[in-house]
Parts: C-alpha cells; structure tokens; sequence
C-alpha cells in the first residue's frame, strides 16, 4: 500500500516501526537484547534523527514522512 498524501511514503515503513519499537518495553527486551537482531537502539536511534525525521525539529518532515501537525508534535513532545 503506498501512502500518496506525504512525498517520502516509504520513509514511514522506518519511522513507525522506530517509534513502536521505543513504546514498547517488551519488544526492547525481546529484540535489542539480542546480539544477533538488526535492529537496536542506535538503530532507531538513526531512524529517527538522522536517516528518515529529525526527532529534533520534526516540523519540516511534515508532509515528506510525518502524515499530521499531531505527529509533529508526538516526536518533539517528551514523556511526563
């Protein structure tokens, strides 16, 4: 399913899964904890601040690989 409404559709098959992966405490344990996963922190790390969004200013991914303003402002929104 290609995603028309952003111009960068497949940077979200990176971005979403980055941003379940830091939601989800048992996928950390499961996966990250595993020396022979992929994916780790660092890479998602990566994902999000410098491959496919800047985590730091999301606001000009708007429309490229963020969908809406509430995105925007869940990536720059930090835990209470």
């Amino acid at each position: 399913m290609t995603d028309h409404g952003i111009e960068f559709p497949v940077f979200r098959l990176h971005v979403v899964p980055a941003v379940l992966a830091l939601a989800s405490p048992s996928w950390q344990r499961d996966v990250w904890l595993q020396p022979e996963e992929f994916e780790n922190l660092d890479y998602v790390i990566n994902v999000l601040f410098d491959d496919f969004c800047n985590a730091d200013d999301p606001a000009p991914w708007l429309g490229k690989s963020l969908r809406t303003e509430e995105e925007v402002t869940l990536l720059t929104s930090s835990p209470s």
